[in-house]
């Protein structure tokens, strides 16, 4: 750093003594580095984990983590889970798939410690109709005895024409029936998706009892815990590769009437940092392209580009050996140090070239050239090596551990930028060193045209007085930035995981967002129920209890009822296997039999077509019915034999296909007995009950959470009455607030430092205001964008914070250091080669990050735009706002 009186101070006089050693050994020095990049390099590759649980990144010290860690492990399989949603066209395709799923996945405990099937088993096969109302039980029995006659017929003759002729028989005996409407539209829809290559099953169950069962009712769940790696990368890859590979083998797809979909804390971590990371590889590409055009618009030299770009690659892997010597892992913020490391420690690299080619094309010598920028630049790069270190270092004591890790690592990159730059680039340097060609001029100024730049000297006044009208209308503004708490703003909306949970969110019934609290028994637990179902935003309060269905009694006699109607239409079945083999090979050799099938389609097409009954809706059913088995029939004539087989295979398929298997649940169900918490299967009773007998008692929001004020208003409602309430809800808005007082606390910890730092190196309050107050300008200029262009701060931008405050008190440094080693102070700062060096390495941060803006991952690209935004502030204010400061009087 160069004195008031433009002498070298102590560590410049210093750095050009350590040069001229340096200039001495370049050979042995680059040897060395290149022997330490490989060793560091196969150090970091063989011991450097990364920890993808995002549990980790904030200290259990926490009140709220210690909740959350109680709360895990009285009931573990709550925590990092994978929920598969079924979605079937009848109720019984989902309950078969959930079942299918469940046995293949069981089977392999290696990658899931725990599957569990809500609403399936045997236990809910017995008691199914027992969770029905009493109103649902009558309409059910009233609807078998409707229907019995028909049904008696089609169970034991299931195919197309019978079915054809049970409709035309219903259609002539009572047109204006709603089961009739019913059954003529699931003819239509299943000759429609026949010529798709799809079925369309008809729901049994909701024909019998007269009333539709809504889109839950065709849903069905299975909850996982999967065996999770936290050393690799993607953790749950194993286990969601395992259950897509069982999806596919069971031919679950929308042609069968089955869709399954995969969300979850797992899936939706998962699909998170491939989309970060595929969003990171393009905005890499267009970075590395842009970069380097600015290096050589701004350096003009192959040599001094490859000699920074060296220098900077052997910091990086020593900062990254570093890491696995003292952190041994990487975080999912940590991870972010090399993109840190790279946007600081190219601007070091930057400044030490320009200097070193500004002195080499005024005359001086190579080593004389080298030794004057180490006693100038080499100074004033070791104060904002230390400053920014400082600054990287005032994380390390905060809650927010994440940032924590960052900034040791980041702190300590820093100052080992300044060593490999100080020592390994002047010694590349004097290997490929720059020849300047005859009359070649420096590479100085160009930072803005000419005119603006002697504006800005002549008019320092109105410069400053038009900063602070532009520093107090940000500070008004300012209030309004705003932290967005909510995860799921950082994701990919359109992503199959957070799609889905997103979908599951808007409808209260099925949130998988709820709060979870623990009590010490029953009765504790159903008091505490109660008092939470009372409160505005919350919709339901549930407890084990919930499984124990109430008026028992009048329910198992319509059950009874229900049983007799069975009995009475059909006989029970003795067949023994032989029977059903031959039954099995009747029914082959019927289908096979193409000619009689399509002559009752075209029957019934006609008898379709002078169908006219009172009601409009099921007339209106029936000529679009009509309609589509005619446009079945036309599509059918010219394809090949077998194809017609198979299109009119998915029609009866379609339509008779679900027929049994409805009937036999439904006589499954019918063994229902009275049941208590006693009798519920072990599987259910262990997520609501611990081995310790703590019971745990739910509760479901109201709104949708993924409305941020929402979600804050749900957690405080429930904390209200329960304040150890845990789940995810309060880990969101809780890690949300620990995450701001921790930045809040490492922003106050680097302001301190960076300033008691400054005026023990600068020896000057002046000279330490002019640094700080640009920065404090650009801070609240860059705030008040947030508001004005609605960036949120959130958990993935904020790590842009410590990169410009770095690159801001750098930049001052520079430009202070610049001027008071010139005789005419800040008169011709914009014109030296230190202004074009702060230019070229913001230039270089803004496009090696601001690509991030455009990835489509969400979280990425607010970093891109909050690096951008900051960036931009940062510069406008160093290269106007600076020089316009009066400089100190000289000595």
């Amino acid at each position: 750093m160069a004195a008031p009186n433009g002498r070298p101070t102590a560590i410049g006089r210093f750095l050009g003594w350590w040069t001229g050693w340096v200039v001495r050994h370049p050979r042995r020095i680059v040897a060395l580095a290149v022997l330490i990049t490989i060793a560091g390099g196969y150090y970091t590759a063989t011991h450097l984990g990364v920890n993808t649980d995002t549990e980790d990144m904030l200290s259990g010290r926490l009140s709220w983590r210690v909740q959350y860690e109680r709360y895990k492990g009285a009931f573990p399989q709550y925590t990092d889970e994978i929920l598969v949603i079924i979605d079937g066209a009848t109720a019984g395709l989902a309950a078969e798939a959930q079942l299918a799923i469940g046995e293949r996945l069981q089977a392999a405990p290696a990658l899931f410690e725990t599957v569990y099937l809500p609403g399936g088993g045997p236990f809910f096969e017995r008691h199914a109709l027992l969770y029905l109302g009493e109103e649902e039980l009558e309409e059910l029995a009233v609807g078998l005895e409707e229907a019995g006659p028909w049904l008696r017929e089609l169970e034991q003759e299931p195919e197309l024409p019978r079915f054809l002729g049970v409709v035309d028989s219903l259609m002539a005996e009572a047109s204006d029936d709603e089961r009739v409407g019913g059954l003529i539209g699931a003819v239509g829809e299943a000759f429609g998706s026949s010529m798709m290559g799809r079925l369309r099953p008809l729901p049994w169950r909701d024909l019998l009892s007269g009333e539709a069962g809504g889109a839950e009712a065709l849903r069905r769940y299975v909850v996982i815990k999967p065996l999770l790696d936290f050393n690799s990368l993607f953790p749950g890859e194993p286990a969601i590769g395992r259950i897509r590979a069982v999806v596919d083998s069971l031919g679950l797809s929308a042609a069968v009437g089955v869709s399954v979909r995969l969300t979850g804390s797992v899936p939706m971590a998962d699909e998170e940092l491939r989309s970060a990371i595929q969003g990171l590889g393009i905005a890499l590409g267009v970075a590395l392209f842009m970069v380097g055009g600015i290096l050589y618009a701004g350096l003009r030299s192959a040599r001094l580009i490859g000699a920074s770009l060296f220098t900077l690659l052997v910091g990086l892997v020593i900062t990254s050996t570093f890491a696995a010597l003292a952190v041994r892992h990487l975080n999912l913020i940590s991870i972010a140090f090399a993109v840190l490391y790279i946007g600081l420690g190219i601007d070091y690299a930057i400044h030490y070239s320009l200097r070193y080619r500004e002195l080499r094309v005024e005359g001086a010598g190579q080593r004389e050239a080298l030794r004057l920028t180490a006693e100038d630049v080499g100074a004033s790069l070791f104060l904002s090596a230390v400053t920014t270190a400082a600054c990287f270092y005032a994380f390390i004591p905060t809650a927010f551990k994440g940032v924590s890790e960052l900034g040791m690592i980041g702190g300590t990159g820093m100052l080992i930028s300044f060593i490999v730059t100080t020592t390994l680039l002047p010694a590349a340097l004097c290997l490929v060193p720059f020849r300047p060609r005859p009359a070649e001029r420096p590479l100085v100024g160009g930072v803005m045209p000419d005119r603006l730049a002697r504006w800005i000297a002549g008019h320092r006044r109105t410069v400053l007085i038009g900063a602070s009208i532009v520093a107090l209308a940000s500070a008004a503004l300012l209030p309004q930035a705003r932290f967005a708490r909510n995860p799921l703003d950082l994701r990919d909306p359109q992503a199959e995981a957070t799609a889905t949970f997103r979908e599951l969110l808007a409808d209260s019934t099925t949130s998988p967002m709820t709060i979870a609290v623990l009590a010490p028994d029953s009765a504790a637990a159903e008091r505490l129920a109660d008092r939470l179902t009372r409160l505005e935003r919350v919709k339901e309060a549930i407890t084990i209890g919930v499984f124990v269905p109430d008026e028992q009694g009048p329910r198992l006699a319509r059950i009874n009822r229900i049983g007799r109607v069975i009995d009475s239409l059909f006989e029970p079945t003795r067949a023994g296997a032989a029977d059903l083999e031959a039954q099995a090979a009747d029914l082959e050799a019927q289908a096979a039999d193409l000619e009689p099938r399509l002559a009752s389609v075209e029957t019934f097409r006609r008898r379709l077509s002078r169908y006219e009954p009172a009601a409009e809706e099921t007339r209106d059913r029936a000529r679009f019915a009509s309609f589509q088995i005619r446009g079945w029939q036309r599509w059918m004539e010219d394809r090949p034999v077998r194809v017609q087989r198979e299109a009119i295979d998915r029609v009866e398929s379609s339509l008779l296909g679900g027929l049994r298997r409805s009937l036999r649940d439904l006589r499954a169900s019918l063994d229902a007995g009275f049941v208590t918490v006693a009798d519920l299967p072990p599987d259910l009773v262990e997520r609501w009950v611990s081995p310790d007998g703590t019971h745990r008692v739910e509760v479901i929001p109201r709104d949708n959470l993924a409305d941020e004020a929402a979600l804050r208003a749900f957690v405080a409602d429930v904390r209200s009455v329960a304040p150890d309430a845990t789940g995810g809800p309060v880990t969101s808005v809780s890690a949300g607030e620990a995450v701001v007082s921790a930045f809040r606390q490492a922003l106050g910890y680097a302001a301190i430092a960076t300033l008691l730092l400054l005026l023990l190196a600068l020896r000057s309050f002046w000279d330490t205001m002019r640094v700080i107050v640009p920065l404090l300008l650009a801070g609240a200029l860059a705030g008040a964008a947030t508001v004005l262009f609605g960036v949120a701060f959130n958990y993935a931008n904020v790590i842009a914070l410590p990169l410009l405050l770095g690159v801001g008190v750098d930049n001052g440094i520079h430009m202070v250091h610049r001027s008071r080693a010139s005789l005419t102070g800040s008169a011709d700062l914009l014109g030296t080669s230190t202004a074009r060096a702060v230019l070229f390495a913001s230039l270089t941060t803004i496009f090696s990050f601001g690509t991030l803006a455009f990835s489509p991952h969400p979280g990425a690209a607010s970093m891109g735009q909050m690096l951008t935004i900051g960036m931009l502030s940062v510069l406008v204010c160093t290269l106007v706002v600076l020089p316009a400061l009066p400089s100190p009087p000289r000595s």
